[in-house]
């Protein structure tokens, strides 16, 4: 092999021309490496900081979600039992 760049990892070494050959795509436009399918994974790695806060926003998600069908099936009241229609129930002193 000729010429690493000096920025590259240690141990990663350029591919040849004759390395091209392992190289090919299916018909879904999937990459692979000598007949292997070439899968990249991350993980995703949080602290306990971003841990904490991802469940504070969760929690703030799912109590503003239920505020809003709450307030929902309120304004639903008011506006049924205006039409006198009082399947659930209207309001005291109307």
């Amino acid at each position: 092999m000729t010429g690493v760049p000096p920025n590259w990892p240690k141990g990663v070494t350029p591919i040849s021309v004759d390395d091209l050959n392992k190289l090919g795509l299916n018909g879904y436009d999937q990459l692979f490496w000598d007949g292997r399918r070439i899968e990249i994974r991350r993980k995703l790695d949080l602290s306990r900081t971003q841990k904490a806060l991802a469940v504070m926003v969760a929690v703030a998600a799912l109590l503003g979600g239920i505020g809003g069908f709450l307030s929902g099936i309120n304004d639903a009241a008011g506006f049924l039992c205006a039409r006198h229609i009082g399947w659930l129930t209207c309001p005291v002193g109307r």
